[in-house]
């Protein structure tokens, strides 16, 4: 029989970085952004350490500006959007992994991969970042399938869950 979980997952970044991309993607399978306001829900089931898991993944979008700590406490994980295109978005997520990375589970997902033309950093800077902090990083063009990605998140928070020495 499958475990039953529910993990509120907060989407937060700056303004156009792609945060409800990322949510569409991820719930709907359609890089087409949602307007949504308030939980959007996913359910998932996957086999991790030969245990089955039904995991229900309420997103919450919050954009960067608006950030409090109501809303991002008792989060499961936080996906922290960064646009390859905009520095500042780079300099916002290092300010919220210094106030909120021993806190809680961030993933940095940095998008528009498909612009590297107009990137105004890439892959060092956000490996620099994520090592800083200890965090995990995916690069993400909304021409890719989010799928794999949110796979690999859950998997890494399954495992700081069940195993949190690892």
């Amino acid at each position: 029989m499958a475990q039953k979980l529910i993990w509120k997952v907060t989407v937060t970044g700056r303004k156009n970085s792609g945060k409800s991309s990322i949510v569409s993607e991820a719930v709907y399978s359609t890089a087409t952004p949602i307007n949504s306001k308030g939980f959007v829900r996913k359910k998932v089931n996957i086999d991790f350490m030969s245990s089955e898991y039904d995991i229900d993944l309420l997103f919450l979008e919050m954009p960067y500006e608006t950030l409090n700590e109501k809303f991002l406490s008792k989060s499961t994980f936080v996906l922290l959007v960064v646009d390859i295109t905009d520095m500042e978005s780079l300099q916002d997520a290092r300010e919220f992994l210094s106030e909120y990375s021993d806190e809680m589970e961030i993933f940095i997902i940095a998008t528009k991969a498909d612009m590297r033309y107009a990137s105004q950093f890439w892959e060092p800077e956000i490996s620099k970042l994520a090592d800083e902090y200890g965090v995990v990083y995916f690069i993400y063009s909304n021409r890719d399938d989010f799928s794999g990605i949110l796979k690999e998140i859950i998997g890494y928070a399954l495992t700081k869950i069940y195993n949190p020495g690892k």
